[in-house]
């Protein structure tokens, strides 16, 4: 097993022994921290391959109850893991995505499938190897997939395909590249890269995102995506009345000292919409650190590409 894992393994068999997170579980399982790959991040995977594997055969409902949610909060959760967006703004106000709990719900569903030793072992390690193969991607990766065409744009190289329309965004201060959208049909994504500076993460840019977002008039909720924990946005813009709001999806990812957020918009953004597009090119996505960074500016700069778009 890989080391993430591995202390899995160990944090699982901790809850099953004894029926709560110990604090060096808690420790180990470093959860919330989505920079690399950590042992609370196997755990989610390992048990949304277990849900998803269940959905499959048309098995959504829990057969055994689970320690610290009642019956509807255990629903609720699952159908937000399973990515229903109707479900997880309500998950997000009670705070229900928490280490104990999802340990309670993995561990109900080990047992509910009597799965053994074995088999959890090789669940644990399917998770971990798929947390290892979905970008965004730093450049100096090596574990990076080398297939799929990419426009180099300096600080970032995003994946392009036949009928792509891509604008990029200069700054108002300075008229420097500071984004780069990309159009497929209705839907479109911009993308852009940050360094973070100081204790900034995709977490807190997110809380500052919704806060700002409701302090404009407008609304932002929290929900789990294939890309992780994104935000489910509706947004102020310059029209007249009945058509000054957009719907937006709001994706972010922790790298190696840099946060790229993908700003969807369009009918990919909508909260029904189950279009793949932006996610696989925001997890396409590569990003290229500056190799001699301001010390201030926290903006990763871009380029025109050398081939012309």
């Amino acid at each position: 097993m890989g080391e993430a894992s591995d202390a899995a393994r160990s944090v699982v068999a901790q809850f099953r022994r004894d029926g709560f997170v110990a604090p060096e579980s808690a420790e180990r399982a470093e959860f919330e921290v989505w920079d690399r790959v950590t042992p609370g991040r196997v755990l989610l995977v390992a048990l949304q391959i277990l849900l998803r594997l269940r959905e499959e055969d048309g098995r959504t409902d829990l057969g055994r109850p689970v320690p610290g949610l009642d019956e509807e909060e255990a629903g609720l959760l699952v159908r937000t893991l399973l990515g229903d967006a109707a479900a997880a703004p309500e998950t997000s106000r009670r705070d229900l995505i928490t280490l104990d709990r999802l340990l309670g719900l993995l561990a109900s569903v080990i047992a509910e499938e009597s799965l053994s030793e074995e088999a959890v072992d090789a669940l644990l390690e399917a998770a971990e190897e798929s947390c290892l193969a979905v970008g965004p991607w730093d450049e100096r990766d090596d574990r990076r997939p080398q297939s799929g065409e990419l426009v180099d744009l300096g600080g970032l190289l995003v994946p392009t395909e036949p009928g792509l329309k891509i604008e990029l965004m200069p700054s108002r201060q300075d008229g420097s590249l500071v984004g780069v959208t990309l159009i497929r049909g209705r839907t479109a994504i911009q993308l852009q890269a940050f360094r973070a500076l100081g204790d900034t993460s995709w977490a807190s840019v997110r809380e500052d995102l919704a806060r700002t977002m409701r302090g404009r008039g407008g609304s932002a909720e929290e929900r789990v995506g294939p890309a992780g924990t994104e935000l489910q946005a509706v947004v102020r813009i310059q029209g007249p009345p009945g058509k000054d709001r957009q719907t937006a999806r709001v994706l972010g990812h922790d790298g190696p000292g840099w946060i790229l957020r993908g700003f969807v918009t369009g009918v990919g953004a909508e909260p029904d919409s189950t279009e793949e597009w932006s996610y696989a090119t925001f997890q396409g996505t590569v990003v290229r650190p500056p190799s001699a960074p301001s010390a201030t500016d926290p903006l990763i700069r871009l380029r025109w590409p050398e081939s012309g778009i």
